[in-house]
């Protein structure tokens, strides 16, 4: 049986190939839709397809390092020596970082479909401390990784936004040639009301309680240096990132800063009076983190993917960068949740509206 079973895949594996290669050779099928099922197949490990782009590429060749100051995963295709066009991956808030599984696969998936791919660990990206710092970083990374060349931006979540940003940057002027992006957020001054009263456009909007705590961890990281910085931050991140009560530990602070004032507030209709007190540094750096500010600088190709409901940033924010540059392309597919693909043969449309999203950013990438 189990002989009849390796040779039933084999069988499959064989008879994928021989399609895959004749849709390429019938034009059915661009080099860009190839190069995507090989980056989904071996990100999501999907059966049979995964064990066929293995055998039909090459295995990537990994390395870490430091580059422009931060420690940095290089993934390049397994043959040849280049050049080949590179990529800066920039994964969402997780305390892996650069070494989550799934943050790798998609390293490994992009590799194998003729990529050079560098993953940085950005300072405070790890525990959601997101500040104009992570953005430098970035741009320093990508700066180096383009050399004398351009270079693409893909993130997931506040990678995304990152990523955005990064392009938005004068250093980075006429040197990126594309970013894709799944759920960012585009003006965080907004995203602040959602995570601390629940309202969006004035609407109940429900988010993972998350948001809560990644909030308030970036504006804490973001205020001067001091005793309150550094009380508030340990107070924060000591908190469990699934804590469904995040923010509960503020209650103990006897002499609450004024963002802990806004943090703690769960009045909508409130929210502008608290937000204005805070220090000015602090909403300058909101500024500085909201995409959609500056989005009409970018003038290369965006394309930005997002479920219908979004439990961490509503699909309206990357509706609103949109809306702000023709460059900006927008798809919905309830493929995604948040920023993580779900890929269903119940769901066809959608699956095939995120496919189109993946090949349109690989084209552009190359």
């Amino acid at each position: 049986m189990r002989r009849l079973t390796k040779a039933v895949a084999a069988f499959l594996i064989a008879l994928a190939g021989v399609i895959a290669i004749t849709a390429v050779v019938l034009g059915l099928w661009s080099r860009a839709q190839l190069k995507a099922i090989v980056v989904l197949a071996i990100t999501e490990r999907t059966p049979v397809i995964a064990a066929l782009v293995r055998t039909v590429t090459d295995q990537p060749r990994s390395v870490e390092t430091v580059v422009a100051g931060q420690p940095t995963s290089i993934f390049r295709p397994g043959s040849g020596h280049g050049p080949w066009p590179a990529i800066v991956f920039v994964n969402g808030a997780t305390r892996a970082g650069r070494f989550h599984p799934k943050v790798r696969r998609l390293a490994q998936g992009l590799a194998r479909a003729g990529f050079l791919v560098a993953v940085p660990d950005l300072p405070g990206l790890r525990l959601g401390e997101i500040t104009p710092a992570t953005m430098h970083a970035l741009v320093r990374v990508a700066l180096a990784v383009a050399g004398r060349g351009r270079v693409s931006f893909y993130g997931v979540s506040v990678g995304a936004t990152l990523a955005l940003l990064a392009t938005e940057s004068p250093a980075l002027a006429g040197r990126v040639r594309a970013v894709g992006g799944e759920a960012p957020w585009a003006g965080l001054e907004k995203v602040i009301r959602l995570a601390t009263t629940g309202y969006y456009d004035g609407m109940r909007y429900h988010t993972d309680p998350y948001v809560q705590l990644a909030i308030a961890r970036s504006l804490t990281a973001g205020l001067p240096s001091g005793r309150d910085r550094t009380r508030l931050l340990a107070l924060l991140d000591a908190e469990p990132d699934d804590d469904p009560r995040p923010l509960l530990p503020l209650r103990r602070v006897s002499r609450p800063h004024t963002l802990v004032a806004l943090l703690r507030n769960r009045d909508s209709c409130r929210f502008a009076v608290l937000y204005s007190r805070l220090p000015r540094r602090v909403r300058v750096g909101v500024s500085a983190l909201s995409p959609l500010r500056r989005v009409t600088r970018i003038a290369i190709p965006v394309e930005l993917a997002s479920a219908p409901h979004d439990k961490y940033f509503p699909p309206e924010e990357s509706r609103s960068l949109a809306l702000r540059s023709p460059h900006v392309r927008v798809t919905i597919t309830s493929t995604l949740a948040h920023a993580v693909p779900r890929p269903s043969l119940h769901d066809v449309g959608g699956l095939l509206a995120f496919d189109e999203f993946v090949v349109r950013f690989l084209r552009d990438a190359r």
